[in-house]
């Protein structure tokens, strides 16, 4: 039998060709065991051989793309499962069976039916003689197919009990996966939602900081995985000192790295990680820094900025805990344990690679089937048209600043974009409201103290030692150019800041080179840039005078902090406004607010769902950056209108044409430096430690204030002082 049907799949096509030994032994074993449990194979092989060939090549992709767009054209949505059956009967070129799909879904329509065209078995022929001429990979295309032709002709009962050597296996992969591990389809704690409120600070900040800190810790402890956390903050008074920021730091921070983790596997490069950072950060002691833990813990993923009428801004953040599961998951496609797991496409989420030779889902050229069990149970959730989030939602939440909202839409997004239909919510809130919601469950819970201080045990850690340590290396030269009333160094900031005498600066604006975001601001990890901006920022407090405001430009982009790992899976939203906001309070400073800087509707990777509505896809376009408020001690009056506020800038625009008509790849606009600028006095002088394309000396020159300007490259040392000429001219 099993040269029977070798010798049928290979009359069809136009070449000599064998199969691969492992899957005439695999196909000799099933046999077997469909004769000895009375399963019997499908003698329909020219069908199943037209369906394998057309699902490999995707060849009705044309056709497919033509009955969504009728689809969508007539109004009739289509979910996630409804897509894959009508792609189904297309490579089966089933017409009975679309039409009754059509009837039994309520989508029937004349023009439905007739964008129903697959190709036709002389097409589908003719493609499988082309890959034989035009692919020099065409055996391992037809070996591909061959996978596909062997497995639909059993029975899937017959198919997934052999693969999976289990006497009864359910046709439905999420029941047969929790059929097996009882837990891990668990839904009883789907999201967690945290609502800050200004009497938990009513004890003041350490103690209100460690109960939202035990609440997060709560949520990472019992959160259900691959789930997620939201946090709402809003301006938070204590004593007449606003706090939301401080908190916003503490608490990312801590969500992030809380969890501490003796390190157990080879991908965590920590010994490399270790002797870079050592190598860059003098006088770093390698047993106190402990580089063979990794400290871990939720995933940082957006910050929403909810702008109301006549209110201060609340910030809602988003965390993922992704904790990881080494259990194995059985193929989706072919329930076969024949598989290999060395691949985590993101940190903690572990992706399989099925090795069945007979899988029917192998790639176009042969290679297994990947998947992790993450995105097959955010799949899952597609399916139920239930989930299915309100055009009007995903428009409304499509960017992560908002002008005008609320607490109570915040909350409706949370649970709308976040969890699924039937999933239990756990909340954090003084506030016991309704039980359901959007056919969820709520439950309620209040804040707690912890027996310990969490935050000052945190902010004691090993983590931050990395790192936070004095440079104490010799000087290198500098030099000087000055112009109007703009002084410019070319050198390194630290080495100029150390030429400057103490308290001799008046105010300062900067945005600083963001880690690793261009070419020329490249470090090995994390703690070696930390480190050049702790030492950068000390000197600039020391510099500063008393009640002298510092602005300072950051933003929270997507990079990896090379700290845990070195590969792809270690990108992540990056939390540089949470570092630097802890460093400045390490520091000495004051931190009072900050200036959003909304920069509105900008190009990016993250404005789409994959044209997904359900949750778990909707991912904001990031439009905002930080614009620190700090302060070395209690802030000179002239600076008192220096407040939380959105800001709406436009980004300098430097590209036309593919040419850079500023040249600098990261200039930032005039009306940054200008908000500091035009508190100042006529004597004061204003400091840029990270002068760039020369921005703050040129608005400093024209509203004819003094200025410093610092910058390392040479190149745009020269560009600054050309601007600043041009300006002035």
């Amino acid at each position: 039998m099993t040269e029977k049907i070798i010798n049928i799949f290979k009359s069809y096509l136009p070449c000599t060709w064998e199969p691969l030994p492992d899957q005439v032994s695999t196909l000799k074993q099933l046999l077997d065991f469909a004769n000895l449990n009375g399963f019997q194979a499908n003698e329909k092989y020219e069908d199943i051989f037209i369906e394998a060939v057309n699902q490999k090549l995707d060849l009705n992709n044309s056709v497919y793309k033509q009955v969504l767009d009728e689809a969508f054209l007539e109004g009739k949505k289509l979910n996630y499962i409804l897509k894959g059956q009508i792609k189904k009967l297309l490579d089966r070129a089933d017409r009975e069976g679309y039409r009754n799909f059509l009837i039994f879904n309520g989508i029937m329509s004349n023009n439905l039916m007739d964008a129903f065209r697959p190709v036709s078995k002389s097409e589908t022929v003719k493609a499988v003689s082309d890959i034989f001429v035009s692919d020099p990979k065409y055996s391992d295309v037809y070996c591909s197919i061959f996978s596909r032709y062997c497995f639909y002709l059993f029975p899937e009962s017959c198919t997934y009990q052999f693969f999976s050597g289990l006497n009864i296996v359910s046709e439905n992969y999420f029941n047969f996966i929790s059929n097996k591990y009882p837990d891990i389809m668990a839904r009883n704690n789907a999201l967690c939602v945290i609502d800050v409120d200004n009497d938990l600070f009513e004890d003041g900040y350490n103690a209100g900081c460690n109960r939202v800190l035990n609440a997060v810790k709560d949520a990472f402890d019992n959160l259900n995985n691959h789930c997620d956390l939201a946090i709402y903050i809003p301006k938070i008074m204590i004593n007449g000192v606003d706090v939301q920021w401080r908190l916003f730091s503490d608490t990312v921070l801590y969500a992030e790295k809380h969890y501490k983790e003796k390190i157990d596997r080879p991908y965590f490069r920590w010994q490399k990680i270790g002797r870079q950072t050592i190598d860059y950060v003098r006088n770093l002691v390698a047993f106190n820094a402990e580089f063979e833990y990794a400290f871990q813990g939720f995933v940082f993923k957006d910050c929403f900025i909810l702008g109301a009428a006549n209110d201060p801004y609340s910030l809602l953040l988003i965390f993922e805990k992704n904790l990881r599961d080494e259990r194995i998951i059985n193929c989706p496609a072919c329930r076969s344990t024949n598989i290999q797991g060395n691949s985590y496409p993101i940190l903690n989420v572990k992706s399989w690679e099925c090795e069945n030779p007979l899988c029917p889902d192998r790639s176009k050229y042969n290679r297994g089937k990947r998947y992790s069990f993450m995105s097959l149970l955010r799949q899952k959730e597609m399916m139920n048209d239930e989930n299915i989030i309100p055009d009007e939602s995903i428009s409304k939440w499509r960017l992560d600043c908002l002008h005008s909202t609320s607490k109570e839409d915040a909350i409706n997004m949370v649970i709308r974009h976040y969890s699924c239909v039937g999933d239990t919510i756990t909340m954090f809130t003084k506030t016991i409201g309704e039980k359901k919601r959007y056919n969820r469950t709520l439950q309620y819970r209040s804040f707690s103290e912890s027996n310990i201080n969490l935050l000052s045990n945190f902010k004691t850690s090993a983590y931050f030692y990395r790192y936070l340590q004095y440079d104490d290396r010799p000087t290198k030269e500098i030099t000087k150019w000055e112009f109007g009333k703009a002084r410019v160094y070319c050198g390194d900031a630290l080495d100029v800041l150390r030429s400057l005498p103490q308290v001799s600066i008046s105010c300062a604006v900067t945005s600083p080179p963001y880690y690793n975001a261009k070419s020329y601001s490249q470090w090995s990890n994390i703690y070696c840039y930390l480190y050049d901006m702790y030492n950068i920022n000390t000197e600039i407090f020391r510099t500063l005078k008393d009640g002298a405001v510092y602005l300072y430009n950051i933003f929270d982009y997507f990079d990896n902090e090379n700290n845990v790992v070195l590969s792809a899976m270690g990108n992540k939203r990056m939390i540089l406004g949470a570092y630097m906001i802890d460093m400045f309070e390490r520091i000495g400073f004051s931190i009072f607010g900050n200036i959003i800087w909304n920069k509105g509707e900008i190009q990016g990777n993250r404005s789409f769902n994959q044209g997904n509505l359900t949750p778990y896809y909707q991912a904001p376009l990031n439009c905002w950056e930080h614009i620190l408020i700090l302060s070395k001690g209690e802030p000179d009056k002239r600076f008192k209108s220096l407040t939380s506020c959105i800001a709406d800038i436009k980004p300098v625009i430097k590209m036309v044409r593919g040419k850079n008509i500023v040249g600098h790849d990261a200039p930032y606009p005039n009306e940054i430096p200008n908000i500091l600028i035009k508190c100042m006095q006529e004597d004061d002088i204003v400091l840029d430690p990270f002068l760039g394309s020369g921005t703050t000396c040129v608005v400093a020159n024209h509203m004819n204030r003094f200025s410093i300007g610092i910058e390392k490259n040479e190149e745009y040392f020269e560009l600054c002082k050309r601007l600043i000429v041009d300006e002035r001219s």
